[in-house]
């Protein structure tokens, strides 16, 4: 798991199911799960791409700098 953070308030239909993001809101995602996410929406509305960052690595990057 690794934290992400929406970068537009997206939809996705999974497994038959709307899933709603919301933009600047972090969620924590399983990385395979994040990456085909956003190559779904690449697909879809790659002016968009990508629709989830990772947020926690800019974290553990800060603290190593400090």
């Amino acid at each position: 798991m690794a934290k992400y953070k929406a970068t537009s308030n997206v939809v996705f239909l999974i497994d038959g199911h709307e899933q709603n993001y919301d933009k600047d809101v972090e969620y924590d995602m399983d990385v395979k799960s994040a990456d085909e996410l956003n190559a779904k929406g690449e697909l879809s509305h790659p002016e968009l791409s990508p629709f989830f960052e990772r947020v926690d690595k800019e974290e553990k990057q800060a603290k190593a700098d400090k």
